[in-house]
């Protein structure tokens, strides 16, 4: 159920590093929560912090997001989806579960080019960037960007130009708009692929949040 899959993805105390050996020792969401200490004492290297956090079996808070989700119509991927990517699934510290606005592109069956930079770009980055991201549209490409100012603001821009998808990797909830400058290119990407995060609905755009979204991006 989509409960226990965000119940484990909010755990405190459990690196992403230690959910994904609980996956491949486990394998769903579900039987994780399920299981008792004797059970993850059977789980390699996994640590005291974590195994206090399974104990914790409250789900108040995995209901009030996924109630977020849907009054918001944000929807949910988790790990075992068939539309989760398997390059994400497969790096060491894969996110349990992603949240999205729009529409997801076939990540698995279609060229994605990740275009990131600097937020305080010069006249000629800027050209460059957005010439850049609609080539890549032209050429059958989706741009994998960060929605920031600047340089990931032009690519995603000029790759819309061309009337293609595009897909905003973002450190904050997918229903927060981060810069306020960008709402008109939030709008153009949920209309025209999709805002993808790993941080569930309200979470504000917290300076730390960004170098670990950048894992996905990449």
């Amino acid at each position: 159920m989509l409960i226990h899959w965000i119940w484990l993805a909010t755990r405190p105390g459990i690196h992403d590093r230690e959910k994904a050996e609980l996956m491949r020792h486990f394998r769903d969401a579900e039987d994780i929560f399920f299981a008792d200490s004797k059970a993850y004492g059977c789980v390699e290297d996994l640590s005291k912090e974590a195994v206090r956090g399974l104990q914790d079996k409250d789900t108040r808070q995995a209901e009030q997001i996924l109630a977020q989700c849907h009054k918001k119509k944000i929807h949910i991927l988790t790990y075992w989806d068939a539309g989760y990517p398997a390059r994400l699934r497969n790096i060491s510290d894969p996110p349990m579960v992603l949240y999205y606005k729009g529409t997801l592109p076939e990540f698995d069956n279609q060229p994605l080019i990740a275009v990131v930079g600097t937020r305080k770009a010069s006249g000629y980055g800027m050209t460059v960037a957005k010439r850049m991201g609609s080539q890549i549209a032209a050429c059958g490409g989706i741009v994998v960007s960060g929605a920031a100012s600047g340089i990931d603001s032009m690519a995603m821009r000029g790759a819309l130009s061309r009337g293609k998808p595009v897909v905003a990797v973002l450190g904050c909830g997918a229903d927060v708009i981060y810069p306020l400058s960008n709402r008109s290119l939030y709008a153009d990407t949920e209309q025209c692929g999709c805002l993808l995060t790993e941080f569930p609905p309200e979470t504000p755009p917290l300076k730390w949040n960004f170098p670990k979204r950048n894992r996905i991006i990449s």
